[in-house]
C-alpha cells in the first residue's frame, strides 16, 4: 500500500555533552550529568527508526525527562517551581521545517520541549509505519489511533508551555511558532479521525455518521492549511499541499455519504446534487495530489492517489449518482437544486481528542535532594540569559531509516488498511 500519511523530518540537534564537571560538587550530581548525556544519545537513536519498539521508546522518553527533571523544576519544591539550574545549559536544536539552521537558547525548557516535540513527530511516524503494512489488524489500528492521539497530547502540552521560551518568534516558521504547533496538532487529530472513518465504513455504520466525521476531518485539514499559509512557500508548500488534498478528499467522502443518506430518505434531487459536488471535490483532490508530488519542502512524500481508499471514492460517487438519477427520473421527479446541501459538522461519535500529557515525575536521583544541592550554579560561567539566537553550528539532518511500504491493496470493504 502506498503511504497514506505525509511526514515531516525529525528535529536535528547537536550532541550535548552536559559538560558540568566544575558545577557538580558531589557524586550524585556527577552521576546525573553523566547519565543525562548517555540517555539523551540513546533516546535520539531510537527515534531514527519509525519501527522502533513503541514501549521501549516510551520508556526511554520518560526516563530521560525524569532524569532531566531537576533542570526544569526544583525537586525540593512540591509546587514544581523553576529550577535554579534552568539556565545552566545551552542546547542547539533545529526545526522540522528548517532543517540545517540551529537555534540555541540557555533554557532547560528549550531542551525538554524539543525532546517532547521529537517524540510527538516519532509517534506520527510510528503510526504511519504500522499503517503501511500489508494488512493491519484491529489491535494495530488501535495502536495507530492511540499514537496519533498521544502525539496530539504532546503538541497540546508544547502549545501551552512554549510561552516560557524567549525569542523564538524571531524565527518565522520555527517549530515553536504557535501556528506550526497547531498545524501539527490538527494533523494528528484529523489522521486519528481517518482511522475512525475507515472503521465506520468497514462496519457499515450509518452514512450520515460517516458524512459528519468526514466533514469534521476535512475542516481540520482546511484549518491546518490556513495556519501555515503565510510561511516561506519553498519550505511549507509540500505540507500545505498535503493538507489541501486531504481537505478535498474528505469533502468528497462527506458528500458521497450525505448523498447516500439523502437517497435513503427519498430526497433524490438533493442526493444528485451531493454526488455531483462530491465528484467535483474528488477531481480537485486528484489535481491536488499532482501538485503535492511536485511541491517543494522537506518531508516524506505520501502517494494517496495510488491507495485503494482514495481510488474507491470515485466509483462510489458514480454509483450513488447513477442510482439517484435513475430513481429520480422514474419515481420522484425532484428538482436538482443549484445550491449544494450543507454538510453537518456536528458529529456525535468518533471525534478524536488529544491524550493529555504530564511531565514525568523526577528520577529517584533527585528525590533525596543530594544531586540538586550538589550542582552549584555559582561555579558555572555566567549563562546567556538573552533570547534565542541563530547558532553558528550547521546541523546535519537526522539519518532516518526508510519506512517499508507494500504495493498490495487491502482485502476489505473500506479499501483502507487503517481500520
Amino acid at each position: 500500500m502506498s503511504h497514506w500519511f505525509h511526514r515531516n523530518p525529525l528535529k536535528a540537534t547537536d550532541p550535548y555533552k552536559f559538560d558540568l564537571k566544575g558545577v557538580a560538587r558531589n557524586d550524585a550530581a556527577g552521576k546525573v550529568v553523566s547519565e543525562l548525556r548517555l540517555r539523551r544519545d540513546k533516546f535520539l537513536r531510537h527515534l531514527e527508526s519509525a519501527s522502533s519498539d513503541l514501549e521501549q521508546v516510551e520508556v526511554e522518553f520518560n526516563q530521560y525527562l525524569g532524569l532531566f527533571y531537576g533542570f526544569v523544576f526544583d525537586p525540593s519544591n512540591p509546587n514544581a517551581a523553576d529550577s535554579k539550574l534552568r539556565n545552566l545549559i545551552r542546547p542547539i536544536w533545529g526545526n522540522s521545517m528548517i532543517e540545517r539552521e540551529g537555534i540555541e537558547l540557555s533554557d532547560a525548557w528549550f531542551e525538554a520541549l524539543n525532546i517532547i516535540y521529537n517524540m510527538a513527530i516519532w509517534y506520527m511516524k510510528h503510526a504511519a509505519w504500522v499503517s503501511a503494512k500489508d494488512e493491519v489488524r484491529d489491535s494495530e489500528a488501535k495502536t495507530i489511533h492511540t499514537c496519533l492521539r498521544r502525539a496530539a497530547g504532546l503538541f497540546d502540552f508544547i502549545k501551552f508551555k512554549a510561552d516560557v521560551l524567549f525569542g523564538l518568534d524571531d524565527f518565522p516558521g520555527s517549530d515553536f511558532n504557535v501556528n506550526v504547533i497547531k498545524a501539527y496538532l490538527n494533523q494528528c487529530i484529523a489522521e486519528a479521525q481517518e482511522v475512525t472513518i475507515a472503521r465506520a465504513i468497514e462496519l457499515k455504520h450509518a452514512p450520515s455518521l460517516i458524512s459528519k466525521l468526514s466533514t469534521e476531518t476535512a475542516k481540520l485539514y482546511e484549518d491546518s492549511d490556513k495556519l501555515i499559509e503565510k510561511f516561506n512557500p519553498v519550505l511549507f508548500d509540500r505540507w500545505r499541499s498535503y493538507f489541501q488534498l486531504k481537505h478535498k478528499f474528505y469533502l468528497a467522502y462527506a458528500y458521497a455519504y450525505l448523498g447516500e443518506a439523502l437517497l435513503a430518505e427519498d430526497k433524490c434531487g438533493l442526493a444528485v446534487r451531493c454526488c455531483k459536488e462530491g465528484i467535483k471535490c474528488y477531481d480537485e483532490a486528484t489535481a491536488a495530489c499532482t501538485r503535492y508530488s511536485k511541491s517543494s519542502g522537506p518531508g516524506f512524500l505520501a502517494k494517496p492517489e495510488s491507495h485503494l481508499f482514495f481510488r474507491r471514492i470515485q466509483p462510489l460517487l458514480e454509483r450513488n449518482l447513477d442510482k439517484a438519477n435513475r430513481e429520480n427520473s422514474l419515481i420522484y421527479h425532484d428538482r436538482v437544486p443549484d445550491e449544494v446541501p450543507p454538510l453537518d459538522q456536528n458529529a456525535s461519535f468518533g471525534l478524536a481528542t488529544p491524550l493529555a500529557f504530564e511531565y514525568p515525575p523526577p528520577n529517584d536521583t533527585w528525590t533525596n535532594g543530594t544531586a540538586y544541592v550538589g550542582l552549584e550554579v555559582s561555579r558555572a560561567s555566567t549563562p546567556d540569559f538573552g533570547k534565542a539566537k541563530k547558532s553558528k553550528t550547521k546541523l546535519s539532518p537526522v539519518k532516518e531509516e526508510k519506512v517499508y511500504q507494500t504495493d498490495k491493496d487491502p482485502k476489505n470493504l473500506s479499501g483502507c488498511s487503517v481500520m
